[in-house]
């Protein structure tokens, strides 16, 4: 037994794969997606291992291996993640968001997104004063974490846009990071202030 957090532990029954995990008679995988890492409900058999709450998710489909310096978002197998139908939340730069007005305009953003120009960076991920740009996910039908990756959405040169596609980044020898292409969709204007209401930079 072990007390954390204000928590006693006492479920010590998860096995830890490389990709995968066993716990209380299912199995989950890795996966990708924005969410708010809870309290801690189980460990690994051999205590190296911390399965920590989804906060966004109760029912426990999702959860967080987490070790000392490595954590990963893992899903049940047997839970299929919609990946279409209708948007019920988009997480953009962290913060869930569920206004219907946004979600409206970005699923519609989305399925009119094509490139409309590109550009060059070190890094989309960089905060410069010609580029904020955010990740954005989106959860369909309901699915309580978001985990359809659709790119980075923000500002480039004060203008909205979303990308279309980004090229993998490279080093130079030293480490530094090459310059690479980004593909961008100009967000039409009249998404503007929906946007603006949500832009964190």
């Amino acid at each position: 037994m072990l007390w954390k957090a204000g928590f006693f532990i006492t479920d010590r029954s998860a096995v830890i794969g490389i990709e995968d995990m066993t716990w209380q008679g299912k199995t989950y995988s890795t996966i990708s997606g924005e969410y708010t890492e809870g309290r801690t409900i189980a460990k690994s058999e051999d205590g190296r291992w911390d399965i920590n709450e989804v906060e966004e998710d109760p029912s426990h489909n999702f959860v967080v291996v987490r070790s000392f310096l490595d954590q990963q978002l893992y899903v049940a197998d047997q839970y299929v993640i919609p990946t279409s139908g209708k948007v019920t939340s988009v997480c953009w730069a962290d913060n869930y968001i569920c206004d219907q007005e946004f979600l409206a305009a970005l699923s519609e953003i989305d399925e009119q997104k094509v490139t409309s120009f590109k550009y060059v960076t070190e890094g989309i991920y960089a905060i410069t004063e010609n580029q904020q740009m955010k990740e954005v996910y989106f959860a369909y039908e309901n699915c309580p974490v978001a985990t359809n990756y659709k790119g980075y959405m923000g500002k480039v040169n004060g203008q909205w846009v979303i990308t279309t596609y980004i090229s993998p980044d490279q080093r130079r020898a030293d480490g530094s990071p090459k310059k690479h292409s980004v593909s961008c969709y100009f967000i039409p204007v009249e998404y503007s202030s929906i946007l603006e209401k949500y832009f964190v930079k």
